[in-house]
């Protein structure tokens, strides 16, 4: 072999080593395959599973439902106006009133007392006869204004200390006067029938029974049949047809207002200028001016409307106001 062909051969072994190396080097190695990741089927939704959380309780439905007559205990009580006279006309004050209260013992809130209605105002309560009082003074301290002059009726009865009227003709008393001047065509029959609106008044505690009541004056009772007083509470409307005590249950917290009508046994409404009234009244968690303290020792007998609980010491226990007006007490 020539020296130029020994020369041509050497190239072409390089040349090709070189073409080897660079088709196995690591350049040219394919890339390492990795298992594929798992994705999620498109159709498949992811499902939360919610609570149902339960629906409150609905309010109880509110109720009028009457009471247990309630009877006198001892004696019947009288009331009669001593002064002023009826028709009297006074034509400068004071205006002297003067009530005479038998078998009935007055005493201090929470305690018996009367029911004054001037006019056809909310009731005050008399818890003192012993002297005569001026009328004048006491409408502007209860009532926020000044008697104003012409022609009033006043309107009295006993009263439990839970404010129920002492449901009995003796227990009740009218009187009309007139004061500095006469009302013209004033229209008053004190001998027709005649309701007296008590109760409800003011503020009562949440979750108690608010108490419905009444007077009526120149009726022999009430029946279905027979007269009766219409009630409508914030809009609804039904019947009284018993002169008992009667209760309002599951009041909501706020304003209400209660309309009394005594109606016929035609079933219209009786004419009279104070057979039908209007109130409006309160339900609140807490009545400061309307609940007394709780006695220092463990009360027996009456007590007061408000529903509040007293807790005493051992071995006194706790007692609480029932709707008969009475306390009820454990051990």
């Amino acid at each position: 072999m020539t020296s130029t062909a020994f020369r041509i051969l050497a190239a072409l072994i390089t040349i090709s080593a070189g073409i080897t190396v660079t088709a196995c080097g690591p350049g040219t190695e394919p890339p390492p395959e990795y298992p594929p990741m798992d994705e999620p089927d498109p159709t498949t939704e992811t499902v939360v599973e919610r609570v149902e959380e339960p629906e409150p309780e609905p309010p109880a439905p509110v109720l009028v439902v009457a009471g247990e007559h309630t009877a006198i205990d001892g004696d019947r009580p009288t009331v009669r106006f001593r002064a002023p006279r009826n028709n009297r006309l006074i034509r400068r004050g004071p205006v002297n009133v003067r009530i005479d209260v038998n078998n009935w013992e007055l005493a201090a809130a929470p305690g018996r007392h009367v029911h004054l209605i001037v006019d056809n105002e909310p009731y005050i309560a008399i818890r003192d006869v012993s002297q005569p009082f001026d009328l004048l003074a006491l409408v502007q301290e209860k009532l926020g204004h000044e008697l104003a002059p012409g022609t009033h009726v006043l309107r009295t009865f006993t009263s439990r200390s839970h404010h129920e009227s002492v449901k009995d003709a003796a227990a009740f008393a009218v009187v009309v006067f007139h004061y500095q001047s006469r009302t013209e065509d004033f229209e008053f029959d004190a001998d027709a029938p005649l309701l007296t609106f008590s109760r409800p008044k003011g503020c009562n505690i949440v979750g108690g029974r608010v108490l419905v009541d009444f007077f009526i004056h120149n009726i022999d009772g009430l029946a279905a049949d027979g007269h009766r007083v219409r009630y409508t509470l914030d809009g609804v409307s039904g019947d009284i047809a018993d002169w008992a005590p009667h209760y309002i249950e599951n009041l909501p917290v706020g304003d209400h207002e209660l309309r009394l009508q005594l109606i016929g046994a035609d079933g219209e409404p009786v004419p009279g200028m104070f057979n039908d009234t209007t109130r409006t009244f309160s339900v609140a968690a807490v009545c400061e001016a309307a609940t007394p303290a709780c006695p220092d020792e463990r009360p027996q007998g009456e007590c007061s409307v408000n529903r509040q609980v007293c807790d005493y010491t051992d071995p006194r226990g706790s007692c609480v106001c029932a709707d008969d007006g009475r306390w009820r007490c454990t051990e």
